[in-house]
């Protein structure tokens, strides 16, 4: 009898320490996520969850957020959607059900952020993107959602204009993924391009996956505009400049902007090409940031992940600032007076949850990026904003 009340004893020390939190542990803040890191979208989605989990070791490595005097170290729970809205949608159930986020941050693709928005928003969780640039993300009146990154109409306000004053182009031709992005750019194309005087000749959808381009560069090539835009990321953008260059095409190519893949992939096609970009020459701030990020992932930063460095930190801060790392509803309210300066802009949000955006023309010289100039996307009375 003694010696079973000993063993019993034991067994309930051992468990009792087991479940004990390690000496010391620090709390943790969850910040759920949702980036692809497969599909159609992979490299996009790599490069942006890579400058936030650069942001988060930044906070931890000051010894993480203060929240109500305690520090607390942030952890970012994310789950790949691959680009497919029915993925998005089960990250975000899973990230609300199971893991109890506050907060999440994606998606990447719009269609997956737009499928993601109607839980947040039924759930009264706030959700920011970076990266997911259709109109409808900030046109619909939600109040959970935040949008740190441009929108298809300062993406396509940026480079239509140049196109039109600066390079004097009449006609266009728009080449894009069939997806909610690349829709609404091909509606903004046609809006402000023609607000300038020129002509969409010709709009040509291909879906995600495709790397045959020849159909859609073959009736560009027969339209014959001044200028072609292709609205794709790395997967697919790289390969549409070497398609075009294989099929004779003598047009201006512009596109969204091109990372170290794509330019790489377009086998030196893509020179030449006029782009929109999300952000100006790196600021002070982000010099160092820029080193860090080039040796911890061998890759030169682009604007995407700097995008995504500073939302982590946008996020972390309204959890300061709301005071709590649970009460979703604080941290949304926190997150609609953000005024913060990032080491890619300052950030504030409108009413719609859209930041204000500096958008710049960069040009691929030799494989690589050059500013040619800012264009004040909101000095625009023809086409608002």
């Amino acid at each position: 009898m003694k010696r079973g009340c000993l063993i019993g004893l034991a067994i309930f020390c051992l468990s009792f320490f087991i479940a004990m939190p390690e000496a010391g542990a620090q709390k943790v803040a969850k910040i759920g996520g949702i980036f692809t890191t497969s599909g159609p979208a992979a490299a996009l989605g790599k490069a942006s969850l890579n400058g936030a989990l650069l942001a988060a070791e930044d906070v931890n490595a000051k010894g993480g957020i203060t929240v109500a005097g305690e520090k607390y170290k942030v952890e970012i729970i994310n789950y790949d959607d691959k680009c497919v809205a029915k993925d998005a949608v089960s990250a975000t159930e899973r990230l609300i059900r199971q893991d109890k986020v506050p907060v999440i941050f994606g998606a990447i693709c719009s269609h997956s952020t737009l499928a993601a928005m109607e839980i947040t928003e039924k759930e009264k969780i706030p959700i920011v993107t970076a990266i997911s640039a259709s109109i409808k993300v900030t046109a619909m009146g939600y109040k959970y959602i935040f949008r740190t990154g441009a929108t298809a109409a300062h993406q396509i306000e940026t480079v239509s204009r140049f196109a039109a004053q600066d390079l004097k182009k009449k006609t266009m031709v728009f080449i894009g993924r069939n997806d909610a992005w690349c829709r609404s750019a091909a509606d903004e194309w046609k809006l402000r391009f023609e607000k300038r005087n020129g002509k969409v000749l010709l709009t040509e959808f291909y879906e995600l996956g495709t790397t045959d381009f020849y159909p859609q560069l073959t009736k560009a090539k027969n339209a014959d505009a001044d200028l072609i835009y292709f609205c794709a990321l790395a997967e697919d953008g790289g390969l549409l400049f070497k398609q075009a260059r294989e099929l004779g095409i003598k047009a201006q190519l512009t596109s969204a902007p091109p990372d170290e893949q794509s330019i790489k992939l377009s086998a030196g096609a893509s020179d030449g090409a006029y782009c929109y970009y999300d952000a100006g020459p790196t600021k002070p701030q982000g010099m160092d940031y820029d080193q860090r990020y080039k040796k911890k992932y061998g890759v030169d930063s682009m604007f995407t992940d700097k995008v995504c460095y500073d939302t982590l930190m946008i996020i972390a801060d309204a959890m300061e600032r709301a005071g709590t790392i649970t009460d979703s509803q604080k941290i949304r309210d926190a997150l609609a007076k953000t005024d913060f300066e990032g080491i890619r802009q300052r950030y504030a949000f409108a009413e719609n949850g859209q930041a204000k955006m500096d958008m710049w023309i960069v040009v691929v010289e030799k494989g690589k990026i050059t500013f040619i100039k800012a264009i004040p996307v909101y000095d625009n009375p023809a086409a608002p904003m």
